[in-house]
């Protein structure tokens, strides 16, 4: 479903051996930048995948979702990016993860107050935002690969 940064490793790492400042400077950032992301998104799938067959349980799963999208928009922000393309689709990520723990929130304020078609509305808007994903970590392998 998500597509990890792993190729990116391989040519990142290919880079080292390159010459030139301002390519060690880009490898030393996107490899921060993909670590502190393929960390974040294992315990996001954790949460991903455990849909409970209760209302409490996708409530406390899209809860914690919301928590671990907050806290890895903040670790992306963090990051000492000055790069700047890399710089623009660590401010595009932070944006999806900004979108995507508010959407967690609302589906689960949904639920609590027992309002079926906004938590089916705003899960769709989660499914959607969190979809865009995929897009971004291409754009990052991309620009993290290039020469």
């Amino acid at each position: 479903m998500r597509k990890r940064f792993v190729l990116a490793a391989f040519a990142i790492s290919a880079a080292l051996v390159l010459p030139g400042c301002g390519k060690f400077k880009k490898t030393k950032e996107c490899n921060a930048f993909i670590d502190k992301v393929n960390t974040a998104i294992k315990e996001i799938e954790q949460h991903s995948g455990s849909k409970g067959s209760d209302d409490a349980q996708v409530t406390a799963s899209m809860k914690k979702l919301g928590e671990l999208y907050d806290q890895l928009a903040k670790d992306v922000t963090a990051l000492e990016v000055t790069t700047p393309e890399l710089k623009a689709h660590a401010a595009n990520y932070k944006e999806m993860c900004t979108k995507a723990a508010s959407t967690a929130r609302q589906v689960a304020t949904a639920i609590e107050t027992k309002n079926p078609d906004q938590a089916d509305s705003a899960q769709k808007e989660f499914d959607t935002i969190v979809k865009q994903e995929d897009d971004l970590v291409n754009q990052i392998n991309t620009f993290c690969q290039a020469p």
